[in-house]
């Protein structure tokens, strides 16, 4: 290929690497807590077979499976799946790579892990062509792009999809007023999903809330106004009795069970749960409702931009193939086949006018896909599982131990200020 992404211009973000806070690879590396062990490096392999490190069980991405068949039968190219649980692969790839190994030629998991890879010089810039990035929306392409280099071709999206049961709810709520007044007997008024999932809730009601992170100066801004806007409306749903008690050890198999089984009468989903409901019984259309995220202070309905996608490893020595598989994976044929045969929404916004996805789905749950695709935020941000850690131990002692909201943001903030300054950032 020689039409390279950074030809458009299009892929030119703030975001570069630190070349002067005293920050080397070694120490973002050293931010995972991994220790090295010895792997070796497999120089006379033939490129008729590449090593992919999936997020999770392939019994759980029908989709993923689905198009690896496909790229196997169109190439010739067997496909070695490695099926990392979701908790282990940062740790895993980070001990495989601060040993310069070439075990795995490519990964998928989600943007956000990209600030620690990209800086400790793990991954390899991808050299796809012009017309394959141009089919992303802009703001999904500047999450996946340092330098001027996109790093990630975008696989299919997992963010967040407001739901709710007709049978209870005639209107969907325009706003965070609008949950907080909406009364339904024998229902919790509102769910989602918090266990292994809070930064991302809290992320994205900060940006409905019109806050950040981070300023362009990586310095932590989540604790302002909007911070605390976040946390008062928590705050208000628990002691209002819309979200049930026990909120804070809701995963997301369990909200979308108890979405089903009629215990809530709105919920954020992450997961194709609206998929699964049109074939589930005693659901269906007919009772199935979608609209747009309530409306946030800050005048924002944006979801949390939670993307997985395709990178390859800098120590691959079977780079050619493993570009061959993240451009097939990642055009519009497999993100669109993604999208049918597994549910996920599909990260190319023309797909959702397409006569058999229209087929396949109803047109208010295409049109909200559609829109919090386009509409979707997100932040790459450096050491980022620490950071989240930082945060996450403070949110969930406001949730269920009525800690302080603000107190709790503020200690969140001068941790995270803490650790920034410890390596260089700040």
């Amino acid at each position: 290929m020689d039409t390279n992404a950074t030809a458009t211009g299009r892929a030119d973000t703030r975001r570069g690497f630190v070349t002067s806070s005293g920050v080397a690879a070694t120490g973002i590396a050293g931010l995972s807590g991994c220790l090295g062990i010895g792997f070796g490096r497999r120089s006379d392999e033939a490129e008729d077979e590449i090593v992919f490190y999936n997020a999770g069980s392939l019994e759980y991405d029908p989709g993923t499976a689905a198009n690896i068949d496909r790229f196997e039968s169109e190439t010739g190219i067997s496909v070695d799946v490695n099926e990392v649980p979701w908790n282990n692969l940062k740790t895993s790839l980070t001990t495989i790579w601060r040993n310069e190994d070439g075990t795995v030629d490519v990964w998928n998991g989600p943007s956000w892990w990209l600030d620690d890879f990209v800086r400790s010089g793990w991954l390899e810039p991808l050299d796809l062509p012009n017309e394959h990035v141009e089919k992303f929306p802009d703001d999904l392409v500047s999450l996946m792009t340092f330098d001027g280099e996109v790093y990630m071709a975008p696989q299919f999206g997992k963010w967040g999809t407001y739901l709710y049961d007709k049978h209870s709810v005639s209107a969907p709520p325009e706003t965070w007023d609008d949950v907080l007044e909406l009364e339904v007997p024998d229902q919790s008024e509102f769910g989602f999903t918090w266990a292994d999932k809070d930064v991302f809730m809290f992320k994205q009601f900060l940006y409905q809330a019109g806050g950040r992170m981070f300023n362009e100066d990586d310095e932590p801004r989540f604790h302002g106004r909007a911070g605390r806007d976040v946390m008062e409306f928590i705050v208000a749903l628990r002691e209002r009795g819309k979200i049930p008690v026990g909120m804070a050890s809701m995963s997301e198999g369990n909200l979308n069970d108890a979405f089903l089984a009629g215990q809530f009468a709105t919920v954020n989903a992450w997961t194709p749960l609206g998929a699964n409901a049109l074939e589930y019984d005693r659901w269906g259309e007919s009772r199935l409702g979608s609209a747009r995220l309530p409306e946030g202070p800050g005048g924002s309905r944006a979801t949390f931009q939670d993307t997985n996608g395709l990178s390859i490893s800098a120590y691959s020595e079977r780079k050619p193939a493993a570009m061959r598989f993240v451009e097939f994976m990642t055009s519009r044929e497999s993100c669109k086949h993604d999208m049918l045969v597994e549910g996920n929404p599909c990260v190319v916004p023309d797909v959702y006018d397409d006569d058999d996805v229209h087929d396949a789905y109803p047109s208010h749950l295409l049109e909200t896909m559609q829109y919090n695709l386009e509409h979707a935020m997100g932040e790459t941000y450096i050491a980022q599982a620490q950071v989240d850690d930082y945060l996450s131990t403070q949110i969930t002692d406001v949730l269920v131990n009525d800690k302080d909201p603000q107190r709790a943001l503020e200690q969140a903030h001068d941790d995270v200020e803490a650790l920034y300054q410890e390596i260089g950032i700040l």
